[in-house]
């Protein structure tokens, strides 16, 4: 087959040098998994000495801007923990690719989202984050209700601070800040709806995500 019909992949690798270890020991099942399915490996992405809790990643950062771009249609990486750095993150990168047209497969997991069944395991994968974010507002909503009975009951008045955050600007502020912006430029960037200070705070509640504006 013609490689310029073939469907065109990438693969991501992240290894630590302070444990020694070679981007190779991952790459050479990608390139083996490739030649399998008769990918056209276009490129390989490495982030060589990177932390999976580092917030940004160079070759990670690259890889998103060639997706937007359209270069590939699929990412091969070796094992999930090789891309996402907590589930959250995990399920923003899969979702933001995927509304990019661009399938994920995970070599040591099996999981591969390019095929049907994976889709339908993406699927109710982001439903149980969906359900868990929705189950965190509700005992928040309950928790401020108890709390403004308790004040009116005792007469020492109610203060519900600062109009929470939604769920939908939050999951938009991980994305903006997975993409490098800074907390000035994330506020500006949702048209100043909401403030410096939400922004950090919503980035504060995120251990992995902490960082210099």
């Amino acid at each position: 087959m013609d490689k310029n019909t073939q469907v065109k992949a990438v693969a991501y690798v992240r290894v630590s040098t302070l444990l020694g270890q070679s981007c190779e020991n991952q790459l050479v099942p990608i390139r083996e998994l490739a030649n399998q399915r008769n990918f056209n490996l276009i490129g390989e992405f490495e982030d060589a000495g990177v932390s999976g809790t580092r917030e940004k990643r160079p070759s990670l950062d690259r890889l998103l801007k060639e997706a937007k771009a359209g270069k590939f249609q699929i990412v091969i990486c070796y094992s999930i923990d090789r891309l996402g750095r907590s589930v959250k993150h995990l399920l923003n990168l899969l979702s933001e690719l995927d509304a990019m047209n661009v399938r994920v497969i995970f070599i040591r997991e099996a999981l591969d989202f390019s095929t049907p069944s994976g889709r339908l395991c993406l699927t109710m994968f982001a439903a149980v984050a969906e359900l868990e974010r929705n189950l965190i507002s509700e005992r928040i909503r309950v928790a401020l209700a108890i709390k403004k009975r308790a004040a009116q009951a005792s007469g020492s008045g109610w203060r519900s601070g600062r109009p929470a955050v939604s769920n939908e600007v939050k999951d938009e502020i991980l994305r903006l800040r997975a993409e490098g912006l800074s907390i000035r430029d994330i506020s500006k960037k949702l048209g100043m709806k909401v403030s410096k200070s939400s922004v950090s705070k919503v980035l504060n509640e995120e251990p992995s995500t902490n960082g210099n504006d």
